[in-house]
C-alpha cells in the first residue's frame, strides 16, 4: 500500500524488481538496497484519500500513478552493475577527464575520485536541464537549489579532482549533445546556460579560495 503522507491519495502498488543473481535466488534480497536485485518500475493504484482520522474514502476519479526508472532499465539493458557504467554516463565522464585532467573513472564506490565523477555528472545534468528550463542560481528557493547543487559538485572537483579554475561549464555542451534529440529544448541557448555556470563557478571559487 502506496500513501506519500499520513493524509492524501494513497492506494495499493506493485513493483517490478529485476533479479540478476546468477541462478535467480535473490528473492530474499528485495528492497535492501542490492546491486543485483533492482526496483525497475513501480505502479500505484491511487484509489482512496486518507482522511484525517485515517478512514479511506474512495476517490471518484481513480487512476494508475506508473514510472520507470530510466537508468536502472538502462543498466539491466547494457548488462553493466552500475547506472554509472552505462552510455549514460560515460560521454559525460569523459568529458569531466578531459576538463579536469583527472584520472579516468574507475567504479569503486569507495574511492573519492570516483565518487567526485559520479556526483559532477549527475549535478551537470541537473544544471542543464533546469537552467535551460528557466532557473536563475540566487538565495531563495529554486535558485538557492540551483546554485547548491553547482557549488557542491565545483566543491568536489576542487577537493577530489584538483581542479582550481571553473570547469563545469565546459560540460554543457556533452549533455547538450548526449541528450538533445531526446529533449531538443536543451539546444535552445546551451550558450546562455554555459554563462550562468561559468560566473557562478569564478564567484564560488573566489570563496573557496
Amino acid at each position: 500500500f502506496w500513501e506519500m503522507g499520513t493524509t492524501g491519495p494513497c492506494g495499493p502498488c506493485t513493483e517490478v524488481h529485476y533479479d540478476a543473481t546468477p541462478d535467480r535466488s535473490g528473492a530474499a534480497l528485495i528492497n535492501q538496497s542490492s546491486d543485483q536485485v533492482v526496483e525497475i518500475w513501480n505502479n500505484v493504484f491511487i484509489q482512496f484519500n486518507r482522511n484525517e482520522d485515517q478512514s479511506l474514502t474512495p476517490l471518484p476519479a481513480q487512476h494508475v500513478d506508473t514510472g520507470m526508472g530510466f537508468e536502472r532499465i538502462t543498466k539491466i539493458l547494457q548488462g553493466k552493475g552500475s547506472n554509472y557504467d552505462t552510455d549514460i554516463f560515460t560521454p559525460i565522464f569523459d568529458a569531466i577527464r578531459d576538463a579536469t585532467k583527472a584520472r579516468p573513472y574507475g567504479g569503486k564506490l569507495d574511492d573519492l575520485t570516483d565518487t567526485a565523477y559520479r556526483v559532477i555528472g549527475d549535478h551537470i545534468r541537473t544544471l542543464t536541464f533546469s537552467l535551460t528550463d528557466g532557473a536563475v542560481p540566487s538565495n531563495v528557493g529554486r535558485g538557492y537549489v540551483v546554485r547548491s547543487v553547482l557549488r557542491r559538485a565545483e566543491r568536489y572537483g576542487w577537493q577530489q579532482l584538483g581542479t582550481k579554475e571553473p570547469f563545469l561549464h565546459k560540460l554543457v555542451s556533452v549533455v547538450v549533445e548526449h541528450m538533445g534529440a531526446a529533449f531538443p529544448e536543451l539546444k535552445r541557448n546551451p550558450e546562455k546556460v554555459r554563462e550562468v555556470i561559468y560566473e557562478e563557478e569564478q564567484g564560488f571559487l573566489r570563496t573557496l579560495e
